[in-house]
Protein backbone atom coordinates (compact mmCIF):
# COMPACT_ATOMS: atom_id res chain seq x y z
CA UNK A 1 0.00 0.00 0.00
CA UNK A 2 2.89 2.38 0.74
CA UNK A 3 4.18 1.93 -2.81
CA UNK A 4 0.73 2.44 -4.25
CA UNK A 5 0.18 5.59 -2.20
CA UNK A 6 3.48 7.04 -3.31
CA UNK A 7 2.86 6.45 -7.00
CA UNK A 8 -0.70 7.77 -6.82
CA UNK A 9 0.47 11.01 -5.22
CA UNK A 10 2.86 11.50 -8.13
CA UNK A 11 -0.05 11.00 -10.53
CA UNK A 12 -2.22 13.61 -8.82
CA UNK A 13 -2.39 16.86 -10.80
CA UNK A 14 -2.05 20.42 -9.60
CA UNK A 15 -5.82 20.97 -9.69
CA UNK A 16 -6.02 19.50 -6.18
CA UNK A 17 -3.36 21.74 -4.72
CA UNK A 18 -3.07 25.29 -5.99
CA UNK A 19 -6.65 26.35 -5.16
CA UNK A 20 -8.32 23.36 -3.56
CA UNK A 21 -8.24 22.90 0.19
CA UNK A 22 -5.61 20.65 1.75
CA UNK A 23 -8.41 18.61 3.30
CA UNK A 24 -9.96 17.85 -0.10
CA UNK A 25 -6.54 16.98 -1.50
CA UNK A 26 -5.77 14.53 1.33
CA UNK A 27 -9.24 13.00 1.04
CA UNK A 28 -8.70 12.25 -2.64
CA UNK A 29 -5.26 10.75 -1.91
CA UNK A 30 -6.72 8.42 0.71
CA UNK A 31 -9.67 7.39 -1.46
CA UNK A 32 -7.60 6.81 -4.59
CA UNK A 33 -4.91 4.97 -2.64
CA UNK A 34 -7.62 2.46 -1.72
CA UNK A 35 -7.83 1.39 -5.37
CA UNK A 36 -5.70 -1.74 -5.48
CA UNK A 37 -4.02 -1.39 -8.85
CA UNK A 38 -0.77 -3.07 -9.70
CA UNK A 39 2.07 -0.62 -8.88
CA UNK A 40 3.55 -1.16 -12.35
CA UNK A 41 0.31 0.02 -13.97
CA UNK A 42 0.13 2.96 -11.59
CA UNK A 43 3.70 3.99 -12.43
CA UNK A 44 2.92 3.72 -16.17
CA UNK A 45 -0.19 5.87 -15.67
CA UNK A 46 1.95 8.42 -13.86
CA UNK A 47 4.21 8.60 -16.91
CA UNK A 48 1.16 9.19 -19.10
CA UNK A 49 0.18 12.02 -16.75
CA UNK A 50 3.59 13.59 -17.24
CA UNK A 51 3.19 13.65 -21.04
CA UNK A 52 2.77 16.87 -22.99
CA UNK A 53 -0.69 18.39 -23.37
CA UNK A 54 -2.58 18.82 -26.65
CA UNK A 55 -5.68 20.77 -25.64
CA UNK A 56 -4.57 24.17 -26.92
CA UNK A 57 -4.26 22.78 -30.47
CA UNK A 58 -7.64 21.05 -30.17
CA UNK A 59 -9.35 24.21 -28.94
CA UNK A 60 -7.97 26.11 -31.92
CA UNK A 61 -9.13 23.32 -34.24
CA UNK A 62 -12.64 23.38 -32.73
CA UNK A 63 -12.89 27.14 -33.18
CA UNK A 64 -11.66 26.78 -36.78
CA UNK A 65 -14.20 24.02 -37.56
CA UNK A 66 -16.97 26.13 -36.02
CA UNK A 67 -16.01 29.12 -38.17
CA UNK A 68 -15.62 27.07 -41.37
CA UNK A 69 -18.95 25.30 -40.88
CA UNK A 70 -20.75 28.62 -40.41
CA UNK A 71 -18.95 29.99 -43.48
CA UNK A 72 -20.08 27.04 -45.62
CA UNK A 73 -23.68 27.50 -44.48
CA UNK A 74 -23.60 31.20 -45.32
CA UNK A 75 -21.94 30.61 -48.69
CA UNK A 76 -24.45 27.97 -49.81
CA UNK A 77 -27.42 29.86 -48.35
CA UNK A 78 -29.90 26.98 -48.25
CA UNK A 79 -31.93 26.33 -45.10
CA UNK A 80 -31.79 22.56 -45.59
CA UNK A 81 -27.99 22.78 -45.50
CA UNK A 82 -27.83 25.38 -42.72
CA UNK A 83 -30.03 23.34 -40.35
CA UNK A 84 -27.81 20.20 -40.23
CA UNK A 85 -24.70 22.38 -40.04
CA UNK A 86 -26.13 24.08 -36.94
CA UNK A 87 -26.70 20.64 -35.39
CA UNK A 88 -23.16 19.54 -36.27
CA UNK A 89 -21.61 22.70 -34.82
CA UNK A 90 -23.29 22.00 -31.49
CA UNK A 91 -22.63 18.27 -31.45
CA UNK A 92 -18.99 18.37 -32.55
CA UNK A 93 -16.79 21.49 -32.13
CA UNK A 94 -18.93 23.18 -29.47
CA UNK A 95 -19.30 19.97 -27.48
CA UNK A 96 -15.57 19.33 -27.81
CA UNK A 97 -14.82 22.80 -26.45
CA UNK A 98 -16.76 21.76 -23.34
CA UNK A 99 -14.64 18.61 -23.14
CA UNK A 100 -11.54 20.79 -23.06
CA UNK A 101 -13.13 23.04 -20.46
CA UNK A 102 -13.27 19.85 -18.41
CA UNK A 103 -9.59 19.25 -19.20
CA UNK A 104 -8.83 22.74 -17.93
CA UNK A 105 -10.74 22.02 -14.72
CA UNK A 106 -8.12 19.32 -14.11
CA UNK A 107 -5.30 21.71 -15.18
CA UNK A 108 -4.72 19.64 -18.32
CA UNK A 109 -5.01 22.34 -21.00
CA UNK A 110 -1.60 23.83 -20.33
CA UNK A 111 1.13 23.63 -17.70
CA UNK A 112 1.18 27.42 -17.82
CA UNK A 113 -1.32 28.37 -15.12
CA UNK A 114 -2.50 31.58 -16.78
CA UNK A 115 -3.02 29.93 -20.18
CA UNK A 116 -4.91 27.08 -18.53
CA UNK A 117 -7.20 29.45 -16.62
CA UNK A 118 -7.95 31.73 -19.57
CA UNK A 119 -8.80 28.85 -21.92
CA UNK A 120 -10.84 27.06 -19.26
CA UNK A 121 -12.86 30.24 -18.74
CA UNK A 122 -13.30 30.67 -22.51
CA UNK A 123 -14.38 27.11 -23.31
CA UNK A 124 -16.89 27.00 -20.45
CA UNK A 125 -17.90 30.64 -20.69
CA UNK A 126 -19.07 30.11 -24.26
CA UNK A 127 -21.97 28.10 -22.82
CA UNK A 128 -22.47 30.35 -19.80
CA UNK A 129 -20.70 28.20 -17.19
CA UNK A 130 -18.31 29.71 -14.66
CA UNK A 131 -14.95 27.92 -14.72
CA UNK A 132 -14.62 28.56 -10.96
CA UNK A 133 -18.00 27.00 -10.20
CA UNK A 134 -17.32 24.11 -12.55
CA UNK A 135 -14.00 23.36 -10.83
CA UNK A 136 -15.68 23.26 -7.41
CA UNK A 137 -18.60 21.17 -8.70
CA UNK A 138 -16.56 18.73 -10.76
CA UNK A 139 -13.76 18.08 -8.27
CA UNK A 140 -16.34 17.39 -5.57
CA UNK A 141 -17.90 14.95 -8.04
CA UNK A 142 -14.54 13.18 -8.22
CA UNK A 143 -14.42 12.96 -4.41
CA UNK A 144 -17.72 11.04 -4.18
CA UNK A 145 -18.67 9.87 -7.68
CA UNK A 146 -22.05 8.19 -8.10
CA UNK A 147 -23.13 8.46 -4.46
CA UNK A 148 -25.80 10.51 -2.71
CA UNK A 149 -23.01 12.93 -1.73
CA UNK A 150 -22.09 13.50 -5.37
CA UNK A 151 -23.05 17.06 -6.41
CA UNK A 152 -23.81 15.76 -9.89
CA UNK A 153 -26.37 13.32 -8.52
CA UNK A 154 -27.77 16.00 -6.21
CA UNK A 155 -28.26 18.36 -9.17
CA UNK A 156 -29.88 15.66 -11.30
CA UNK A 157 -32.07 14.58 -8.38
CA UNK A 158 -33.29 18.16 -7.93
CA UNK A 159 -34.46 18.17 -11.56
CA UNK A 160 -36.27 14.81 -11.46
CA UNK A 161 -36.55 12.90 -8.20
CA UNK A 162 -34.69 9.59 -8.30
CA UNK A 163 -33.05 10.37 -11.66
CA UNK A 164 -34.76 7.80 -13.92
CA UNK A 165 -33.26 7.39 -17.36
CA UNK A 166 -35.72 9.67 -19.15
CA UNK A 167 -34.69 12.53 -16.84
CA UNK A 168 -31.56 13.02 -18.93
CA UNK A 169 -33.78 14.41 -21.68
CA UNK A 170 -34.27 17.55 -19.55
CA UNK A 171 -31.23 17.58 -17.23
CA UNK A 172 -28.95 19.50 -19.67
CA UNK A 173 -31.36 22.44 -19.49
CA UNK A 174 -30.56 22.81 -15.78
CA UNK A 175 -26.80 22.30 -16.02
CA UNK A 176 -25.71 25.94 -16.39
CA UNK A 177 -27.74 27.26 -13.48
CA UNK A 178 -27.07 24.22 -11.28
CA UNK A 179 -23.29 24.37 -11.71
CA UNK A 180 -23.07 28.15 -11.37
CA UNK A 181 -25.09 28.10 -8.15
CA UNK A 182 -23.10 25.26 -6.58
CA UNK A 183 -20.62 27.47 -4.65
CA UNK A 184 -23.61 29.45 -3.33
CA UNK A 185 -25.24 26.27 -2.00
CA UNK A 186 -22.08 24.61 -0.68
CA UNK A 187 -20.56 26.41 2.29
CA UNK A 188 -17.03 25.13 1.84
CA UNK A 189 -16.86 27.01 -1.48
CA UNK A 190 -18.29 30.33 -0.25
CA UNK A 191 -14.93 32.06 -0.80
CA UNK A 192 -15.33 31.40 -4.54
CA UNK A 193 -18.68 33.16 -4.93
CA UNK A 194 -17.24 36.51 -5.96
CA UNK A 195 -15.07 34.82 -8.59
CA UNK A 196 -18.10 32.96 -9.94
CA UNK A 197 -20.00 36.24 -10.30
CA UNK A 198 -17.04 37.72 -12.20
CA UNK A 199 -16.85 34.65 -14.47
CA UNK A 200 -20.54 34.89 -15.34
CA UNK A 201 -20.35 38.65 -15.93
CA UNK A 202 -17.40 38.11 -18.29
CA UNK A 203 -19.30 35.34 -20.10
CA UNK A 204 -22.23 37.73 -20.62
CA UNK A 205 -19.78 40.33 -21.94
CA UNK A 206 -18.29 37.72 -24.29
CA UNK A 207 -21.72 36.92 -25.74
CA UNK A 208 -22.57 40.59 -26.04
CA UNK A 209 -19.35 41.12 -28.00
CA UNK A 210 -20.13 38.15 -30.25
CA UNK A 211 -23.65 39.46 -30.91
CA UNK A 212 -22.27 42.90 -31.71
CA UNK A 213 -19.55 41.54 -33.97
CA UNK A 214 -21.69 39.00 -35.84
CA UNK A 215 -25.02 40.77 -35.78
CA UNK A 216 -28.08 39.35 -34.00
CA UNK A 217 -29.13 37.04 -36.84
CA UNK A 218 -25.77 35.29 -37.23
CA UNK A 219 -25.28 35.19 -33.45
CA UNK A 220 -28.61 33.42 -32.97
CA UNK A 221 -27.99 31.08 -35.92
CA UNK A 222 -24.42 29.99 -35.25
CA UNK A 223 -23.91 30.53 -31.51
CA UNK A 224 -27.22 30.13 -29.70
CA UNK A 225 -28.98 27.65 -32.00
CA UNK A 226 -26.10 25.08 -31.86
CA UNK A 227 -26.20 25.19 -28.05
CA UNK A 228 -29.86 24.32 -27.87
CA UNK A 229 -29.83 21.70 -30.61
CA UNK A 230 -26.65 19.74 -31.34
CA UNK A 231 -24.95 20.45 -28.02
CA UNK A 232 -28.12 19.57 -26.09
CA UNK A 233 -28.39 16.28 -28.01
CA UNK A 234 -24.70 15.44 -27.41
CA UNK A 235 -25.06 16.26 -23.71
CA UNK A 236 -27.98 13.85 -23.39
CA UNK A 237 -26.04 11.05 -25.10
CA UNK A 238 -22.89 11.53 -23.08
CA UNK A 239 -24.52 12.42 -19.78
CA UNK A 240 -26.73 9.35 -19.49
CA UNK A 241 -23.92 7.01 -20.47
CA UNK A 242 -21.38 8.15 -17.89
CA UNK A 243 -22.95 7.08 -14.57
CA UNK A 244 -26.60 6.10 -15.00
CA UNK A 245 -27.51 2.55 -13.90
CA UNK A 246 -24.04 1.50 -12.74
CA UNK A 247 -23.08 0.13 -9.32
CA UNK A 248 -22.19 2.59 -6.57
CA UNK A 249 -19.51 2.12 -3.95
CA UNK A 250 -16.84 0.62 -6.21
CA UNK A 251 -14.31 2.66 -8.20
CA UNK A 252 -14.25 -0.04 -10.88
CA UNK A 253 -18.01 -0.02 -11.48
CA UNK A 254 -19.29 3.47 -10.59
CA UNK A 255 -18.73 4.87 -14.08
CA UNK A 256 -19.19 3.61 -17.62
CA UNK A 257 -16.94 3.83 -20.65
CA UNK A 258 -18.36 3.55 -24.16
CA UNK A 259 -16.75 1.83 -27.14
CA UNK A 260 -17.38 4.02 -30.16
CA UNK A 261 -15.93 4.65 -33.61
CA UNK A 262 -12.63 6.45 -34.17
CA UNK A 263 -14.29 9.47 -35.75
CA UNK A 264 -16.38 10.21 -32.66
CA UNK A 265 -13.42 9.51 -30.40
CA UNK A 266 -11.51 12.14 -32.36
CA UNK A 267 -14.22 14.80 -32.47
CA UNK A 268 -15.12 14.25 -28.81
CA UNK A 269 -11.47 14.04 -27.67
CA UNK A 270 -11.72 10.54 -26.12
CA UNK A 271 -14.38 11.57 -23.61
CA UNK A 272 -15.83 8.08 -24.00
CA UNK A 273 -13.02 6.72 -21.75
CA UNK A 274 -14.90 7.94 -18.71
CA UNK A 275 -14.14 5.18 -16.22
CA UNK A 276 -10.44 5.39 -17.05
CA UNK A 277 -10.60 9.13 -16.43
CA UNK A 278 -12.11 8.58 -12.98
CA UNK A 279 -9.43 6.07 -12.06
CA UNK A 280 -6.59 8.35 -13.21
CA UNK A 281 -7.94 11.93 -13.58
CA UNK A 282 -4.49 13.39 -14.19
CA UNK A 283 -4.03 11.58 -17.54
CA UNK A 284 -4.68 14.02 -20.45
CA UNK A 285 -7.33 13.18 -23.03
CA UNK A 286 -4.99 12.05 -25.82
CA UNK A 287 -3.38 9.43 -23.54
CA UNK A 288 -6.63 7.79 -22.42
CA UNK A 289 -6.59 5.07 -25.14
CA UNK A 290 -3.13 4.03 -23.90
CA UNK A 291 -4.46 4.02 -20.34
CA UNK A 292 -7.28 1.71 -21.44
CA UNK A 293 -4.72 -0.79 -22.77
CA UNK A 294 -2.87 -0.69 -19.46
CA UNK A 295 -6.08 -1.34 -17.54
CA UNK A 296 -7.68 -3.93 -19.83
CA UNK A 297 -7.01 -6.92 -17.59
CA UNK A 298 -8.05 -5.10 -14.41
CA UNK A 299 -11.25 -3.83 -16.03
CA UNK A 300 -12.12 -7.40 -17.00
CA UNK A 301 -11.35 -8.78 -13.53
CA UNK A 302 -13.55 -6.19 -11.84
CA UNK A 303 -16.41 -6.52 -14.36
CA UNK A 304 -16.21 -2.84 -15.24
CA UNK A 305 -18.91 -1.51 -17.57
CA UNK A 306 -17.81 -0.82 -21.14
CA UNK A 307 -20.83 -0.61 -23.40
CA UNK A 308 -20.99 -0.49 -27.17
CA UNK A 309 -22.10 2.68 -28.95
CA UNK A 310 -23.58 5.91 -27.59
CA UNK A 311 -26.93 5.71 -29.38
CA UNK A 312 -27.54 2.05 -28.56
CA UNK A 313 -26.48 2.50 -24.92
CA UNK A 314 -28.44 5.71 -24.34
CA UNK A 315 -31.63 4.29 -25.86
CA UNK A 316 -31.44 1.36 -23.45
CA UNK A 317 -30.63 3.58 -20.47
CA UNK A 318 -33.49 5.99 -21.14
CA UNK A 319 -35.80 3.12 -20.16
CA UNK A 320 -33.80 2.26 -17.04
CA UNK A 321 -35.57 3.68 -13.94
CA UNK A 322 -32.80 3.01 -11.38
CA UNK A 323 -29.91 5.49 -11.26
CA UNK A 324 -27.98 3.31 -8.81
CA UNK A 325 -27.71 -0.30 -9.90
CA UNK A 326 -27.87 -2.76 -6.98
Amino acid sequence: MATLLTTRVVALPLWLTHRGSVIDWLEVIVKQAAITIDPGITAAASRLSAAGYCSVARILLDLLLWTLAAGVALYLGRWWITAPIILLIGALPLHDLLVHGHEGTHDLISRNHHVNEILTWLTLGLVGISSTAHRAFHLDHHLDPHTDRDPEFQLFNSVVRGVPGWAYLVIPAAAQVGINLYPFRCRKHNQRRRRVAIDVACAIALHAALALMLGIKLYLLFVIAPMYSGLFFASVLRGICEHHAVKAGNKWTNARSVATNRWLEFFWSNVNYHLEHHLFPSVPFHRLPELRKLLDEELSIHASVIDDGYVRTSLALLREPAHFKP
